[in-house]
């Protein structure tokens, strides 16, 4: 294990506190790498289940009383740089694939169209081989899938179309005994790979962003009970670090004065 990422970390967020930094990324796929990234995008199919809605005729839309479940499941479709430069993403969807899958996010709307997202809820991320495309529909037919993070959601909201999810990884679930080693390397960064941050207590952090404006007339369908409506959400996941208040800040202004210290004891 490899020791040093937290103090790297520590050295960079002293400067900026309470503010989001992005971190640059590489997937390891095992022999394999794809290129430096700042994000990548995705394409996920998301069923929301409306409860207590105003509905008329089969038609159903929210308010502030209404509240949703939804689940989803998609993929990733491109590594990139900001602010939008493809990059190389080693046969991303022609020889392997990074699929995502969630079951138990919830939340509520807020009397000027609002909505927001409740603490909890996961998303898996799994990798998979690519083993061909459906002649007739045209999807892809993938190999067996490793499950390779996990993310918590924290906090989300969505203003005017604009959605944003935000949470934290976890790696509580993963058993070396059991399940694929892949998943200690996959999320690389300059700092070590995200699993090695997280075994050292890194406060490392993830953030979805997509747009829902093309779906916000789409009215759900059902009853007050439950109302369901499908959508595709096209969106731009990275991970991001955000230094705590205190302690860090502290830390990494006390090692840069232990520093001077000794530079100026050589002198």
């Amino acid at each position: 294990m490899k020791l040093f990422p937290s103090l790297c970390c520590a050295l960079v967020l002293t400067a900026t506190v309470n503010t989001v930094h992005a971190v640059p990324f590489y997937l390891d796929l095992g022999g394999t790498n794809t290129a430096k990234a700042d994000f990548f995008t995705t394409n996920i199919h998301a069923t929301s289940a409306l409860h207590n809605g105003n509905c008329t005729g089969g038609l159903c839309s929210p308010d502030e009383n209404s509240s949703f479940t939804e689940s989803g499941n998609g993929s990733a479709t491109g590594l990139y740089r900001n602010p939008n430069t493809p990059l190389y993403n080693a046969g991303l969807n022609s020889s392997w694939a990074m699929t995502f899958d969630y079951s138990d996010l919830s939340g509520g709307f807020t009397n000027t169209g609002g909505v927001s997202f409740d603490q909890g809820g996961n998303i898996d991320i799994n990798f998979a081989t690519v083993l061909g495309y459906d002649q007739d529909s045209g999807e892809i037919i993938y190999g067996d899938s490793i499950k390779v993070a996990q993310l918590v959601v924290n906090s989300g909201s969505a203003v005017m179309g604009d959605v944003s999810l935000s949470g934290s990884l976890d790696y509580s679930w993963y058993d070396a005994a059991v399940d694929d080693a892949l998943t200690e390397g996959f999320f690389t960064t300059d700092y070590g790979s995200l699993f090695e941050l997280w075994e050292n207590g890194d406060n490392l952090v993830w953030q979805l962003n997509f747009n829902i404006t093309n779906n916000m007339n789409t009215p759900y369908i059902g009853d007050e009970n439950e109302a369901i409506r499908d959508t595709i959400l096209n969106g731009q996941l990275a991970i991001v670090s955000v230094s705590e208040p205190g302690t860090l800040a502290l830390f990494g202004i006390g090692l840069i004065a232990l520093g001077l210290r000794r530079q100026h004891k050589k002198l």
